[in-house]
């Protein structure tokens, strides 16, 4: 497996992979030293010719940019990778290229997206709906058969409520609480959490 990024959410990353004794052929990052990994497995800047069959994941935390390195790699992008201290149920699905890090839950018949982070200690309830290239952060919660778009941010200790709904893009500020539905490419915080202002849609 190969690492796209080598800052500090990668080390996580390259962490499970070796608790899992998966083959670990390096990284690439197209920034300048220093990196969170060892420099040893440094590959250079990204080049689509180099190991050109190993599964590839992306291993940046913001949003837009893993959503448009997913749309340049020529690398087939890894399965999940999933910690081995992280509950996913058998009847849940995790799209490729998603991370699922310690302590996080994913109950039944959850639906994770494609290169979706879920942070140390989330818990995703049943039949919850995580769109691709979305972050929740450590410790939110996802109540059951609520819904989180594309792209979004789900703040440190948030909680959407069961049956709420998040719109696509939104980014929901930490400890908030979301009751009903969040339109598309709002920012918001709050208990309720309440719109604060819509984000560009670009």
């Amino acid at each position: 497996m190969i690492l796209y990024g080598g800052g500090d959410h990668a080390l996580g990353l390259w962490e499970i992979i070796q608790l899992l004794g998966l083959p670990f052929e390096g990284f690439f990052d197209d920034g300048s030293p220093p990196f969170a990994l060892p420099e040893d497995f440094y590959l250079g800047p990204y080049d689509p010719t180099l190991k050109p069959e190993s599964p590839l994941l992306i291993a940046i935390t913001d949003n837009t940019i893993r959503r448009n390195l997913s749309l340049r790699v020529k690398h087939p992008i890894a399965p999940p990778l999933i910690h081995p201290h992280a509950y996913v149920s058998a009847s849940a699905s995790v799209g490729k290229g998603s991370v699922i890090l310690p302590g996080a839950v994913v109950h039944s018949r959850a639906r994770i997206g494609i290169h979706v982070i879920i942070n140390s200690g989330v818990v995703v309830e049943h039949f919850v709906q995580v769109g691709n290239y979305t972050h929740l952060s450590s410790r939110s919660v996802a109540g059951c058969r609520s819904e989180i778009g594309e792209s979004c941010f789900i703040g440190t200790g948030s909680i959407v409520a069961p049956h709420a709904k998040v719109g696509e893009g939104c980014v929901i500020g930490a400890g908030s609480l979301v009751l009903r539905e969040m339109p598309p490419f709002t920012k918001a915080w709050g208990v309720p959490a309440r719109p604060q202002s819509e984000l560009f849609k670009e």
